[in-house]
Parts: structure tokens; sequence; C-alpha cells
């Protein structure tokens, strides 16, 4: 395979590059835009801990003849980041599949995403002409109750340092400040992130009725980020053709764990290999739905 660096110009100025990855053979072809969630860069790495899913998704694809693209998010590593919305990293996503369509190198398009990302390649969908959607760990609530859902889980560790000094002085489990910090961003608190305060109000469900592609959607049972049990909403709205996978033992950082899922055990899993059966799983999904549209 070959990798490309790419750029993509953003309609109001500035851009994004990435790394798009073509499969050995003579193109065209088909494609699919890769999108994770937070402030990662294009390989779904942050400061806290490199999530990896940019090479082994990327690396799964090309094995099959599928090109990708993925980029690293806006204000990944400046203060940018705390001025995009929500809906602004839409957009970002939606220049980044027009520019990825329009190369010679690339006949038909796909997505995916994992998490916020999913979100993003799911609204992607609902408006615009793909040929297939995978989502992963992809919620079908609202970000205000994927937060207040996933609080039980959540300790101090998990929040930053200021907001734990905050909790020791104040008295409060990780859970009442989180409630505290969705409330302010519902009200539309100015200190709280931008992105934040839209995403307390997405709700992804008008989307998933509106798609017409082939939809795969694949979360763990181990995922205590976003409710494996959406997977049952997901497949009632989408109106076309719907797989839903509910795996085993995965977790929300799509690796394997046998224990009790735990937020504390994060770093540790980030240790071990994005599980190989969720890719071959993917990309072979894919690769049925994409690779006959170029021959």
């Amino acid at each position: 395979m070959r990798e490309i660096e790419m750029a993509v110009d953003l309609p109001g100025g500035g851009g994004v590059t990435g790394t798009l990855v073509l499969p050995d053979g003579d193109g065209p072809h088909p494609a699919v835009l890769l999108l994770w969630a937070g402030r990662v860069d294009r390989d779904g790495n942050r400061r806290a801990g490199a999530l990896g899913l940019g090479p082994a998704v990327a690396g799964g694809l090309a094995a099959r003849g599928i090109a990708s693209y993925r980029y690293d998010r806006t204000g990944t590593t400046d203060a940018r980041w705390r001025a995009m919305g929500f809906y602004d990293h839409r957009e970002v996503a939606s220049a980044a599949l027009a520019s990825l369509a329009a190369r010679p190198e690339v006949r038909g398009v796909g997505l995916l995403g994992h998490s916020e990302g999913a979100l993003h390649a799911l609204g992607l969908a609902a408006r615009t002409e793909v040929d297939a959607l995978v989502l992963l760990s992809c919620p079908a609530r609202s970000g205000k109750r994927v937060f207040l859902d996933s609080a039980r889980h959540w300790t101090p560790a998990d929040l930053p340092r200021r907001s734990r000094l905050l909790l020791r002085v104040l008295r409060r489990t990780a859970q009442e400040q989180i409630t505290r910090e969705v409330a302010h961003a519902e009200a539309g608190d100015p200190r709280v992130d931008r992105l934040l305060r839209e995403f307390v109000h997405h709700d992804p469900c008008a989307d998933l009725a509106a798609v017409r592609v082939p939809v795969l959607a694949l979360t763990g049972e181990k995922d205590i980020t976003v409710d494996p049990d959406d997977l049952a909403v997901i497949a009632d709205l989408v109106a076309g053709e719907v797989s839903v996978r509910r795996v085993p033992d995965l977790t929300h950082l799509l690796r394997l764990d046998p224990g009790v899922p735990s937020r504390e055990d994060f770093r540790r899993q980030l240790a071990e290999p994005v599980d190989p059966g969720v890719v071959a799983e993917v990309t072979g999904w894919l690769a049925q739905r994409l690779v006959e549209r170029v021959r």
C-alpha cells in the first residue's frame, strides 16, 4: 500500500491534513473516510494515550483493496479546539469527504466513525450520497443522556486536574461534578467548551431514520461510554439494510477485556492492540459493499 500526505481546504479558510492510504494495484479504488472522537490526531491518538485506530483500520482496508483517508482534527494541538463546535467538526468531515470523493484514484466512498466520529459519519450519511456506513460505539440517544448515563462509571481520576482539586474542596463525587457540567453546557455557559455545549443537545435519532445506505453498527458488550442497548434503537430506526453486532468482552476502546469494565482500566487497555476480529469484520463488511461497485 501507499501513503500520501493529503491536505483538505475548508470553506471558511484554513484546512486539515491527513493520510490518504491507497491499496496496491491499479485504481480507481473504493475509499472510506475514517472519523474519530475527541481531541485526537489522524490515528485516534491524544496526549493521554494512543488509541491507534487509524493504522489498524486503514491497513485492514488496504489489504482488501479499499483506500482510506484520516486527518488530524482541527485544534488538536492548539487553542482553536475550544472555539470549535460539534457541528463545525461535521463541516470539516464534510469537506474531507468531498475531497476524498474527488480524487482521481477513488471511485465510490463509504464512512466509518467511532463514538463522536460515528455521529459525524451518521450525520453525513443522512445528508450526502455515500455507499456504506460503519458505526462503531455509536449512541442512539442525546448527548446529554450519553454523559449522564455513563457518569456512574467515572472516578475523580477521569477528570481534569483542576476539577479533581475542586471535588476535594467541595466534597463532590465525580458523578455530581459531571451532572453540574452537563447542566452548565445545556444552559449555554460560555465557560464550557462549545463542542460540549452543542453535543448535549444533539440527538442522532433523526439522522438514523434518514439514512438509506447499508449500515453496520457494532458496539462492545463492555462499552461503558456508549450503552450497547442502543444497538436495538439503531436497528429499529434505520429503514434500509442494517446489521447490528454486540461483541462480547469488547470495550469502548475496541479492545477485548474479560474482566469487569472500568474506566480505571483504560490506560492498560491502550497497551493492547485494537481487536483484530473487529477490524476483520468491519473491513470485510465494507469490502462486500464497496469493492464490487468499482468493477
